[in-house]
C-alpha cells in the first residue's frame, strides 16, 4: 500500500472517494431541485386553487388540482420526509434528503473509501429518487400543463407560471 503523503491515502482509494463525492454531490443538487421544484408547485397550486374558487363550473377543474396536489405531497413525503409527523417529534422513515445528506455528512473529512453503508444509502437513494423524480417531472409537465390548458378555456383568473391567451375578435 502507497501513502499519499500528508493525507495518508493510497492512489486507488483517493479515487474511489472522490468518484463517489462527485456522485453524492450530483444526487444532492438534483433532489435540492427537485424540492424546490415541489414546493414551488404548492405555491403554483395554492394559487390555482383560489383562481378555481372564482370559476363558475370549474368543480372538474377543482378536482384535478386537488388530485395533482395530493400527488405533489406524496413526492415531497418521499423528497424529504413527513414534515407533519416529524413536527410532532416522532420518528419518520428516512427520506431521499436523509439519505444523501447523512452519506455527505459522513464523508465530508473521510481519508478512506467511501463505507459500505454509504455505498448502500445512495443506491437506495438514487433508486428511490429515479422513481420520484418521473413522477414530479411527468406531473409537472403533462398534469399540470393539462390543468392550466383547461383553465385557460374555461376562462379562469390568471394564475402564476400560465401565460394568458388572448386574440382580438
Amino acid at each position: 500500500m502507497v501513502a499519499d503523503g500528508a493525507s495518508g491515502i493510497n492512489p486507488s482509494d483517493r479515487a474511489a472517494l472522490e468518484e463517489f463525492q462527485r456522485k453524492v454531490s450530483r444526487l444532492y443538487r438534483a433532489v435540492s431541485g427537485a424540492i424546490n421544484s415541489a414546493n414551488e408547485l404548492q405555491g403554483r397550486l395554492k394559487a390555482i386553487h383560489k383562481a378555481l374558487r372564482d370559476t363558475p363550473g370549474a368543480d372538474s377543474l377543482t378536482a384535478a388540482a386537488d388530485n395533482i396536489r395530493q400527488r405533489n405531497n406524496e413526492i415531497l413525503r418521499a423528497l424529504r420526509g413527513d414534515v407533519a409527523i416529524a413536527a410532532r417529534s416522532e420518528n419518520v422513515p428516512s427520506s431521499i434528503n436523509d439519505r444523501v445528506t447523512g452519506i455527505m455528512e459522513g464523508e465530508r473529512f473521510s481519508i478512506a473509501r467511501p463505507t459500505q453503508t454509504h455505498v448502500d444509502a445512495y443506491a437506495i437513494a438514487a433508486d428511490e429518487f429515479s422513481q420520484q423524480i418521473g413522477k414530479l417531472r411527468s406531473l409537472i409537465q403533462v398534469d399540470v400543463a393539462k390543468l392550466e390548458k383547461d383553465m385557460e378555456a374555461a376562462g379562469a383568473p390568471w394564475t402564476p407560471g400560465r401565460v394568458p391567451e388572448w386574440q382580438e375578435k
